[in-house]
């Protein structure tokens, strides 16, 4: 199982940067409904970060497939990885 250590410590920071704004963008969330905003504003800033979720869920699974796709290259091919694979895709999609 490929995990996200695997992923190379410029993409793990850049994953987690990604997690803490958004982590901030769910607080204000909380804020905005606590204080009783329009609807259409918090939807608005939902919908923002639900997109910024599947943005670092992309980031993760592209890199995902490139560390599979040096594996394969280098001749190391694990032959439970294409379930990996289609695993992965699966709760993506």
């Amino acid at each position: 199982m490929t995990r996200t250590t695997d992923l190379g410590q410029e993409t793990v920071d850049n994953i987690l940067k990604r997690l803490r704004r958004i982590e901030g963008q769910v607080r204000g969330l909380q804020k905005m409904v606590a204080e009783g905003r329009p609807c259409d504003e918090v939807l608005t800033q939902m919908t923002a970060t639900k997109k910024a979720m599947e943005a670092a869920a992309t980031l993760i699974l592209h890199e995902f497939l490139n560390v599979c796709a040096a594996e394969v290259s280098e001749g190391k091919v694990n032959p439970k990885k294409p379930e990996e694979i289609a695993t992965m895709l699966k709760k993506f999609i």
